[in-house]
């Protein structure tokens, strides 16, 4: 496995580790990408996978700030950078229900703001919803919002897609698990463990890319004190099911919908759904939660009660304590900390891989010299 003085290790195997890793050689860098390969029992499996891969952005509360730049940006990004990727399987707009009279004014109000900023939110009436999807009726429905450029990302075939393709521009994705990290010279060494004896016990690299959730935290725990992660994460566990639902009727669902804050998921089989996720502080998984979002916390319409469970998993997200969701932070020269995208890793990919290809001074293809390219998303603000 022949490796440049001047590579980039990305570490973690989830959305922000492969898009980073995918981006960077989009834009002519050398990268070691360190990730176990899903379904060889080489560590945990990635929470991407367990993810539902709804895209919340701009039908997001947050105004303005940093978590609202972060997500405008990597929607445009996605719509960007997705047909470079092939048929992975998406659906485009979705509607947030609103249950509460108090709420009806400022979600008009947030319509209309997002409107102002070219963003093309509307507000859709009880009758407006009720005439073309029945399914949605609730005695307490107020109305939703219709966000167009929000949607749905298939985990697993994204993670496909974007593995394939970073192999194709030259990523050498190592199966292994850093045990270790300690700066070299001007430069950062890597320990790492791995079943396949091709890969090396260490890795040599100009920059490093941590993008591994609840993994950074040990990784960072042996550096000098300035460097450490002052910032713990912990876990939040979210449960998902498929779902067939015999008594859904024809029209189905308008998309993917978020429910009493649940997000349920058209699948392409008939009356198929997917349902997810819960908030569950740690990383057991409680049975009464997982009741509880079924039944929507009591308010399932008849054919969401009669439902029957196809499947279900889990998977562990990293919140950051005292900080705000995702840390994205230059913790020494060459270090970067990518992490704690809590629920939303797939949403703020594309921006937080944008962010490390510019914090690491490589500038987008169509910047480089040479002819202009088609591939580069806008510069994020962080």
């Amino acid at each position: 496995m022949p490796i440049g003085r001047d590579v980039i290790a990305v570490v973690g195997a989830g959305s922000v580790g492969s898009v980073t890793a995918w981006w960077l050689a989009r834009c002519g860098a050398q990268v070691v990408w360190i990730a176990p390969s899903h379904g060889q029992g080489a560590g945990p499996p990635s929470s991407s996978l367990a993810a539902l891969g709804v895209l919340m952005g701009h039908c997001s509360r947050r105004l303005r700030g940093r978590s609202w730049r972060l997500r405008r940006t990597s929607l445009a990004l996605w719509r960007q950078w997705l047909p470079m990727l092939g048929a992975v399987p998406r659906q485009w707009g979705l509607t947030v229900l609103c249950h509460q009279p108090d709420e009806v004014e400022r979600l008009r109000a947030l319509a209309r703001h997002r409107r102002g900023e070219g963003c093309p939110l509307a507000w859709r009436t009880r009758d407006d919803l009720l005439d073309s999807w029945p399914t949605l009726a609730a005695a307490d429905l107020q109305g939703g919002l219709w966000s167009p450029q929000d949607g749905q990302l298939d985990p697993a075939p994204l993670l496909a897609a974007l593995a394939g393709d970073a192999k194709r521009l030259g990523v050498q994705r190592w199966p292994a698990q850093v045990t270790g990290l300690k700066p070299d010279g001007g430069s950062w060494r890597l320990q790492l463990q791995a079943a396949d004896p091709a890969v090396p016990a260490t890795l040599p690299a100009s920059a490093v890319a941590l993008c591994t959730g609840l993994g950074a935290g040990p990784l960072l725990a042996t550096l000098d004190p300035a460097i450490r992660l002052n910032w713990p994460m912990l876990p939040v566990l979210g449960q998902a099911a498929e779902l067939h639902c015999p008594m859904l009727p024809p029209q189905g669902l308008p998309g993917p919908v978020v429910w009493r804050g649940v997000h349920l998921i058209p699948r392409p089989q008939p009356r198929q759904l997917w349902i997810g996720a819960t908030v569950e502080p740690g990383d057991r998984s409680q049975t009464r939660c997982f009741d509880r979002m079924l039944q929507l916390d009591g308010a399932a319409p008849p054919w969401l009660r009669q439902a029957r469970v196809l499947r279900r998993w889990q998977g562990v997200r990293a919140r950051p304590v005292g900080r705000p969701a995702p840390l994205l932070t230059t913790l020494a020269p060459g270090l970067l900390l990518t992490s704690g995208h809590y629920r939303n890793g797939i949403l703020l990919a594309p921006a937080t891989a944008a962010w490390t290809a510019r914090q690491l001074g490589f500038p987008p293809p169509d910047a480089r010299p040479g002819p202009p390219g088609n591939d580069s998303g806008p510069s994020m603000i962080a």
